[in-house]
């Protein structure tokens, strides 16, 4: 036979139907372990007084059930604040990329910019210098036509 533990405050309180204490009284009687645990409840009982009866304050039963409700329902609160969260992200996404491609993009252009005037210059300087060479060569030719007799 299975063990009454469960039943024991029951079968204390008077809670029990009459088959159901005429169960518990013979499973008592044959068993030591359930006998302790039942005189380790009513010692623990008899520590304790009863409270006097109290009619409940005027809305509670309101209340408890809106507790309830909340506690089953935390997936649709967790819910709500995620799609929340994703909503705001998305939409701060959606402005970063509309904002700021748009600078580097200038920078970009102005790099270009700068990098052909720097190819331009360096062209210049070949050309200037070709023509100093140039020069050079025909100093060098009147030189020697000067030398000549």
């Amino acid at each position: 036979m299975a063990h009454i533990g469960d039943r024991l405050q029951a079968f204390l309180s008077g809670g029990l139907s009459p088959a159901e204490r005429e169960q518990a009284d013979a499973h008592l009687s044959a068993c030591a372990q359930c006998r302790e645990e039942r005189d380790l409840l009513a010692a623990a009982a008899a520590l304790i007084p009863p409270l006097p009866p109290r009619e409940p304050r005027a809305g509670f039963a309101a209340m408890v059930a809106l507790n309830a409700r909340d506690r089953r329902e935390p997936f649709v609160r967790w819910l709500r604040w995620s799609l929340g969260g994703v909503l705001a992200a998305g939409v701060a996404a959606v402005a970063a990329a509309i904002l700021i491609p748009a600078a580097p993009q200038l920078q970009r252009s102005e790099d270009v910019r700068i990098a052909q005037r720097l190819d331009l210059f360096e062209d210049l300087a070949v050309v200037q210098h070709r023509e100093a060479l140039e020069d050079l060569e025909i100093v060098a030719v009147l030189h020697t036509l000067e030398a000549r007799p």
